[in-house]
């Protein structure tokens, strides 16, 4: 039975997303094993060299530990040792450079594959999840994770195996040599295996910690610089740094407890390992004195000794290492596993919803993070919005205007009732099908970086000169954009900081013209708009709607009552007020207190 995607270990995780590199993989294990095995070599030539100056030859024979290799006299060992320290010293050199290569081909492209899902996966993500984590969280999951496990990869995946063969190997000459100061030297590895496991939790638990303080650092600097503004205009950069200086000395407590676990981890294995050492020169000396051992097979012990305790020395930084990663895979897993609440449904279908009619039927709804204290945004609303026409809704600030407006481009779906676009459910619609008709300007758009042209054009990647400039010009945005240096080619700053906000409220709006949509959502259109940029947009709205369902949210109800076709009021989630500008005047209400209070 396979591992479900909520069962499945992050270890399981991560060599599952390897099989995809398996070739590169096994290039990276197979010269990261050569790089280890060849130097190997060195105690075994070493120790003959020792032996045949000294006099002192092997037992049984000289250069005899593999039984292979018998030279005829001291000139013969001397003259293969050379030739083969330098055959060591290139295959050497050789493996390193291609090991590197192959660690950093399946490292750095498993990490950009990653990066590339990650991003896939939240840019699809429903906007609750959005909510839910935070642009900065999820910031650091698709850049800091990602690398994290860049260095596990290379450090716990591959070295893994590659540990078993540094181990192993020498391991075996030394019981080939010796096995009684074999069994000495490897007396000290089940002691510390045991001493060391007991640490791995804690400090598995202080990785884990620590990533989870680190992003709530990293949410609160961003958070920071993104509402600079409004912190230096309250006064408020005390209280701002002060809570990050807080998590920052979290951060720091959590490193010094993680280093401390891993301090005593280090002690622990160079102890032993250095115990282990000094019983081999205790017993491998007696046996030398006694001429039971040669000198240069003493030498040669304790280098394969020290080969063989070299990955329980680097196992601190290793077991370090390994943990960041898990604790970072574990992250990574969370959100690429993250079901969105907005999916298409099986029966989900393509659908033209040319002429839109729009109803709410009992619609209720509740954002995700008031849902646990019922709090309703919208309750119980029922309407109908005709196709081809200008509907405007109106209300005090938090009535649920703008919710309506999500719940037709199904940025969420509401917890009762139905949205129906032409009679038909919209999560009966494919998403991308339903989202590619219906065009949003949002009350506080985004400007990307980039041209103009390619943020008027995002999401209508195919669109020409002439129809961007058409959008352009029923957006009053021309005559501001023919004043750049470049026009439709000038490179906006991040986040269009070079745009005053009615500049960057028009390009939104050409943005979503150039669409060709057949249902236009307008969130406070004209917020940041003068009177005549204003004007200019109502008149071409007033035009618009003979070519599509125009649903707009408005605060300036006296710019914009004269061409509604019908103005609905909302008030505490309910619709109080239904009709045209001149029926809801006369009447005694909401409306008529926001449009007199208003002109006054």
């Amino acid at each position: 039975m396979k591992d479900s995607p909520e069962t499945i270990s992050p270890i399981k995780y991560v060599l599952k997303r390897l099989k995809k590199d398996r070739l590169k993989l096994a290039a990276a294990i197979f010269w990261s094993i050569l790089f280890v095995i060849v130097p190997m070599q060195i105690p075994i030539l070493t120790g003959a060299l020792i032996d045949e100056i000294g006099g002192h030859a092997s037992p049984n024979g000289r250069l005899n530990i593999f039984g292979v290799i018998n030279p005829a006299g001291p000139e013969d060992v001397i003259n293969f040792t050379v030739i083969g320290l330098a055959i060591v010293a290139v295959l050497y050199g050789i493996s390193a450079y291609f090991r590197t290569l192959t660690l950093a081909k399946v490292s750095r492209h498993f990490v950009v594959e990653l990066q590339k899902s990650l991003v896939k996966k939240v840019e699809f993500l429903s906007l609750d999840v959005h909510s839910k984590y935070g642009s900065a969280d999820l910031l650091n999951r698709a850049i800091l994770d990602t690398q994290s496990l860049r260095t596990f990869i290379e450090n716990s995946v591959v070295k893994t195996v590659v540990k078993v063969t540094q181990m192993a190997f020498p391991l075996a000459m030394l019981f080939v040599i010796d096995p009684f100061l074999a069994a000495l030297a490897a007396s000290v590895l089940p002691v510390q295996l045991v001493i060391t496991k007991r640490l791995q939790k804690k400090l598995y638990n202080s990785s884990r910690k620590g990533r989870r303080v680190r992003s709530k650092m990293t949410s609160a600097i961003k958070e920071g610089f993104d509402g600079i503004e409004s912190i230096q205009t309250a006064r408020a950069e005390e209280y701002s740094t002060k809570k990050i200086f807080d998590l920052a000395d979290r951060v720091e407590e959590n490193q010094i407890r993680t280093q401390k676990f891993v301090g005593i981890t280090m002690g622990v294995v160079w102890t032993l390992t250095t115990v282990g050492l000094t019983l081999i020169w205790w017993q491998g000396g007696t046996k030398v004195l006694a001429g039971e051992m040669s000198i240069g097979n003493l030498v040669a012990f304790t280098g394969f000794a020290l080969f063989v305790y070299q990955p329980s020395r680097n196992f601190t930084k290793s077991l370090n290492v390994y943990h960041k990663g898990v604790a970072a895979a574990e992250r990574i897993q969370e959100i690429l596993d993250k079901p969105s609440s907005i999916q298409d449904a099986q029966n989900a279908v393509k659908v033209d919803v040319n002429n839109a009619e729009i109803e709410f039927k009992g619609v209720r709804f509740a954002y995700p993070r008031k849902a646990a204290t019922k709090q309703e945004t919208l309750k119980g609303i029922s309407m109908r919005i005709q196709p081809n026409s200008l509907t405007v809704i109106v209300g005090r600030n938090g009535s649920g205007k703008s919710t309506i407006l999500k719940l037709i481009a199904r940025l969420f779906d509401p917890a009762q009732g139905q949205v129906l676009i032409n009679g038909r459910d919209v999560r009966e619609i494919k998403l991308d099908s339903l989202r590619s008709q219906i065009a949003t300007v949002p009350q506080s758009p985004v400007i990307f970086s980039g041209t103009v042209f390619e943020n008027i054009a995002l999401g209508a990647e195919n669109a020409t000169e002439d129809a961007v400039r058409e959008a352009c010009r029923l957006a009053n945005a021309m005559e501001f954009i023919g004043g750049l240096k470049k026009g439709l080619d000038t490179k906006l700053g991040q986040r269009g900081t070079t745009l005053s906000g009615g500049q960057a409220q028009r390009i939104a709006i050409a943005r979503a013209l150039v669409r060709g949509p057949k249902v236009l959502l307008l969130d406070e259109p004209s917020s940041s708009l003068d009177s005549r940029s204003e004007a200019a947009i109502i008149s071409a709205l007033e035009s618009l709607k003979k070519q599509m369902t125009i649903v707009l949210v408005g605060h300036n109800i006296r710019a914009i009552s004269e061409v509604a076709d019908r103005i609905i009021v909302l008030d505490d989630g309910k619709i109080v007020q239904d009709g045209t500008h001149r029926e809801l005047v006369a009447e005694s209400g909401v409306y008529s207190t926001l449009y007199f209070g208003e002109s006054v």
